[in-house]
C-alpha cells in the first residue's frame, strides 16, 4: 500500500523540491502551502507522515502539531526548520514530534527518517496504544540554551524526549559545557515543572556533612545537631533533584543513595522511620564513570540505575559553528552596546576552548571590559595558552554506542589542533608535523569547520 506524506513548506521551490524527492520513492505526496491548510489535511487525510515547517504563514508548525494531536490525528510528525533553536527543538519533541530536522535537509536521510517515522506509526498503532499523554500545556521559561549545530540540536531533541517522563537522567560532558542549563531545561519543560529544582554539588560538601544534606536529621543525631533537617530529598518532593559531580560520591553514600534510588524512601540520621519521596533524580558528572567502574571506585549498580537516560553535551571544539551566536548572546547579555571586528570572531573560532562554553564567556567579558569605544578587535582577545585538549584516556570520553567514526574524528580533530597550535597557525608546517599532503589538511579543517570564511585550500 502507498503510503502519503503531507509535505507543509510555504516556500515554493521548496515544496516542489520535496514532492518530487519524495514522490520519485514511491510515496504519495500531499502538499501545503501554510498552516491552516496543513492542519486541515493532517485531520482529514490522516496522511502516515508529515514534514511540517515551522514557519509558516497562518499558524506555525508547532501550532499545527498542537493542534493535530488535540484533534486526535496520530500522524508521525517531522519539524522542519532553518532557524534552529532549543526551544523550537524541545517544544517539538514535547508535542510528539517523531524528529526535528534542521534546514538545508539532507535529502540523503530524510528518505530513510521518513520510512522510520512511518514504521514507528504503524508499531504503535499495532501495540494498541490509546495516544501520546499530552496533559501539559503551560510554558515555562527555561535557561538560554545557545546554539544551532547538528550535535546541539541531537541535545534539544532529547531533551524534548525524556522530559516527558520520569526517567533517571545523567548529563555527562566536559567541564564548562553548560551540563546545568540542561537540568534547567529538563525540569521546566517536565510536568514537575511547578515543583522545587534543588541542586546539590556533591563535590563542594565535605563527606562528612554531605550525608545529612541529602537525606537530613533528627535533633541530636550527631554532636552539634541542635535541631531536625530535612534533607534535600525530602526539599525535591513533587519536583527534581540535581545531584551534580556524582563521580565524586563516597562509597558509603554510595550505598545509600542506591537504596533511595531503587526504593524511593530515605531515613533521617538518627531516625529508623522510612520517608516516601516523589521526584525526578538528574546528575551530572565530567568523569568518566565507566573507568571509575572497572576501577572499583562506583558502584556498578549505582551506574546502571543512574545511567537510564544519558544526555551528552559535546565540547565547543566540536560545535565551533555555534561560537558567533554565544558571542552575539554574551555581548547582547551585558546590556552595553559593544560590537566585534571580524578578526577579533576569527581568533575566538580558532582557538581550542579547553574550559568550553565557560571560559568562551569569560574571554568575551573580558575583552568588552578591555575593549576601546565600545569595539572588540582580536588586541583584546586574550586566550588560554594550553595546547592538550584531550583526555588521556580519549577513547573513554566518547560512548561506545558513537561507535568507531566518531572516536577517530575525536583523535583526528585533537591531532589537527595540536598541529596548527604548534605551527603557529601555518598551514604548510601544520601539515609538515602531522606527516600528511597540505591538501589533506585543508580537507579536515574544512571538515571541522576550522577553516576561515572565505579561506580556500589549494
Amino acid at each position: 500500500m502507498i503510503k502519503t506524506v503531507l509535505v507543509a513548506e510555504d516556500e515554493r521551490a521548496a515544496r516542489i523540491s520535496l514532492t518530487a524527492l519524495l514522490e520519485a520513492a514511491g510515496l504519495r505526496v500531499v502538499p501545503a502551502e501554510d498552516g491552516r491548510t496543513a492542519l486541515s489535511l493532517l485531520l482529514q487525510e490522516e496522511p502516515d507522515a508529515a514534514l511540517l515547517d515551522i514557519r509558516m504563514p497562518g499558524i506555525d508548525g508547532l501550532e499545527v502539531l498542537r493542534k493535530a494531536r488535540e484533534g486526535g490525528s496520530d500522524t508521525a510528525v517531522i519539524i522542519m526548520t532553518a532557524h534552529g533553536d532549543s526551544t523550537a527543538a524541545i517544544d517539538a519533541m514535547k508535542l510528539g514530534a517523531f524528529d526535528y530536522v534542521a534546514k538545508p535537509i539532507d535529502f540523503e536521510t530524510l528518505l530513510p527518517q521518513l520510512r522510520r517515522a512511518i514504521e514507528h506509526r504503524k508499531l504503535a498503532r499495532s501495540a494498541a496504544g490509546e495516544g501520546r499523554d499530552s496533559n501539559r500545556s503551560t510554558a515555562v521559561p527555561q535557561s538560554a540554551m545557545i546554539g544551532h549545530s547538528l550535535v546541539m540540536q541531537d541535545v534539544y531533541k532529547r531533551i524534548g524526549q525524556v522530559s516527558g517522563s520520569d526517567a533517571t537522567v545523567l548529563v555527562r560532558g566536559e567541564s564548562g559545557t553548560g551540563k546545568e542549563l540542561v537540568v534547567n531545561a529538563v525540569h521546566h519543560n517536565s510536568a514537575r515543572a511547578r515543583g522545587p529544582l534543588i541542586k546539590v554539588n556533591c563535590a563542594s560538601i565535605p563527606e562528612t556533612l554531605l550525608e545529612s544534606e541529602l537525606f537530613g536529621h533528627e535533633k541530636g543525631a550527631f554532636t552539634n545537631a541542635m535541631y531536625r533537617r530535612v534533607g534535600r530529598f525530602e526539599e525535591a518532593h513533587q519536583g527534581t533533584l540535581f545531584l551534580d559531580e556524582i563521580g565524586e560520591l563516597a562509597p558509603a553514600l554510595q550505598a545509600k543513595l542506591l537504596r533511595a534510588v531503587q526504593e524511593r524512601t530515605i531515613e533521617r540520621l538518627g531516625s529508623n522511620v522510612p520517608i516516601r519521596v516523589d521526584l525526578r533524580l538528574v546528575t551530572a558528572t565530567a568523569r568518566n564513570l565507566e573507568e571509575a567502574v572497572s576501577e572499583g571506585r562506583f558502584r556498578e549498580d549505582l551506574y546502571y540505575r543512574l545511567n537510564v537516560v544519558t544526555i551528552t553535551l559535546p565540547p565547543l571544539r566540536e560545535r565551533r559553528q555555534d561560537i558567533p551566536s554565544l558571542v552575539d548572546f554574551f555581548l547582547y547579555r551585558s546590556g552595553r552596546p559593544v560590537s566585534m571586528t571580524p578578526a577579533a570572531l576569527q581568533k575566538l573560532c580558532a582557538h581550542n576552548w579547553p574550559g568550553n562554553v565557560r571560559e568562551l564567556e569569560n574571554t568575551v567579558e573580558r575583552a568588552r571590559v578591555l575593549a576601546p569605544a565600545g569595539v572588540i578587535d582580536a588586541a583584546e582577545i586574550q586566550l588560554a595558552q594550553r595546547v592538550d585538549s584531550i583526555p588521556v584516556h580519549w577513547a573513554h570520553a566518547v560512548p561506545i554506542e558513537a561507535g568507531w567514526k566518531k572516536c577517530v574524528a575525536i583523535l583526528e580533530r585533537s591531532m589537527v589542533e595540536r598541529a596548527m597550535t604548534l605551527a603557529g597557525g601555518n598551514k604548510s608546517k601544520a601539515a609538515e608535523i602531522l606527516g600528511i599532503h597540505r591538501r589533506l589538511l585543508y580537507e579536515k579543517l574544512r571538515e571541522f569547520g576550522m577553516m576561515a570564511e572565505g579561506e580556500r585550500g589549494e
